[in-house]
């Protein structure tokens, strides 16, 4: 098999950034060996500066911010969607086991109350999350 410029070309990126395999080094530098004028070009070749990445420039304790970020939203508990689910629960419960006509609807209409409350809590809290980003 003949290697050309065009394959050494597309492997020196890979080369240049160190990814590419021993037999692909092994490769590259044995067909650079036998062109010294094309391997000189493609050294000085400003193209192939443009592949190296570009170092971002970012404050000293970025990495302990980004942690603190992680470990609140991880943290961050949702209390009113909690409690909405919990007294929706216990108002789903109270409905059941009050079925007879013998028992008063009041305790269910209470905890049915709470529960919309914490729902109408969470809702709000959850437009004003969405509104403020868009």
């Amino acid at each position: 098999m003949k290697i050309t410029r065009d394959v050494v070309v597309d492997l020196w990126p890979l080369y240049e950034s160190g990814e590419a395999s021993a037999d692909t080094r092994a490769l590259v530098e044995e067909f650079l060996k036998g062109d010294p004028a094309f391997a000189r070009n493609l050294r000085e070749d400003s193209s192939a500066k443009l592949l190296a990445a570009a170092p971002v420039a970012r404050e000293p304790d970025h990495e302990v911010k980004a942690l603190a970020a992680t470990r609140k939203r991880l943290v961050k508990k949702d209390w009113p969607l909690f409690f909405a689910m919990l007294f929706s629960m216990m108002a789903f419960g109270r409905i059941v086991s009050d079925t007879s006509f013998d028992v008063s609807p009041w305790k269910f209409i209470v905890t049915a109350a709470i529960a919309l409350v914490f729902w109408v809590w969470f809702l709000v809290n959850l437009a004003r999350k969405y509104s403020l980003k868009a």
